[in-house]
């Protein structure tokens, strides 16, 4: 199943902004907004979410693989944080919060073998999404980290996955430092599965995925399931706790000086 393609020369808003393309058991979704680096906005949640709902309405017995890239020069951004630019913005803020914490609860959970293709920035949101994914496959000069503590708010929302890959002592460093690191880094600390250079990304991905198909269906999905319980990731209330610590301080006067600010200083950016 093939999306129709963006055009190149504006945008049509009644496009979504992922691609979806199956061959047999794999199935490729790319995050398609490369002008706003894949940023997530309510179009490109909306787009993922219905592209998760495609897979997840198949009738197939056999445990897709599914690959997760972004086109252009990053992974994926973060929110989209124009569209925080409003008197709403807060709200709309929150509501990010809350369909991103659906989407990696989703994805952790899903009837899948998820694989996250990183290059470029992966960031916030964007580390989150590539998180919640079985394996990251990333370039050595991919991007990750999660400076949101910039805008007055916590990555809480991701902490339970975080730490599951990482350890305590490393995600909670990640976590309250703001502190970007490379794929090599990435990998150093668990993150990242694997880490390659920029020109072997995709050949690396297309190894796992190909070795992944091979393997029996019904065991792969039943070690997928058995691995999410020892690790709470088929809990619903350590999602729910974390993006509820995430949404607490959303509308305070922190988080709305600290948004209000950044926009500022990206407006004056823009003007220089």
């Amino acid at each position: 199943m093939d999306s129709a393609p963006r055009p190149s020369r504006g945008p049509d808003r009644r496009l979504p902004l992922v691609r979806v393309s199956s061959e047999g058991r794999r199935v490729t979704i790319t995050l398609d907004d490369p002008d706003r680096r894949n940023a997530l906005g309510r179009r490109m949640f909306g787009s993922l979410e219905s592209a998760l709902a495609g897979i997840e309405s198949s009738k197939e017995e056999s445990i897709p693989i599914v690959r997760l890239r972004g086109a252009g020069p990053a992974f994926c951004a973060g929110f989209d944080l124009d569209a925080c630019g409003g008197d709403d913005g807060q709200s709309v803020l929150a509501e990010f919060i809350v369909r991103l914490s659906a989407l990696l609860r989703r994805i952790r959970n899903g009837p899948w073998v998820a694989v996250a293709e990183v290059h470029g920035a992966a960031l916030a949101g964007g580390n989150a999404l590539a998180a919640a994914c079985d394996f990251i496959v990333c370039a050595d000069d991919a991007i990750f980290g999660y400076p949101v503590h910039r805008i007055g708010v916590s990555p809480a929302v991701n902490a339970p996955i975080l730490q599951s890959l990482m350890g305590f002592g490393d995600a909670r460093a990640l976590l309250l430092s703001g502190e970007l690191i490379d794929g090599r880094e990435a990998q150093r600390r668990g993150l990242a599965w694997r880490s390659v250079p920029g020109a072997s990304l995709e050949s690396t991905v297309d190894d796992l995925v190909g070795r992944l198909i091979r393997k029996g269906p019904r065991a792969l999905r039943a070690t997928r399931e058995w691995l999410n319980e020892l690790d709470g990731s088929d809990r619903a209330d350590r999602f729910d706790r974390s993006r509820d610590a995430s949404l607490e301080l959303c509308g305070g006067e922190e988080s709305e000086r600290m948004l209000r600010e950044l926009r500022e200083a990206r407006r004056g950016d823009r003007l220089t």
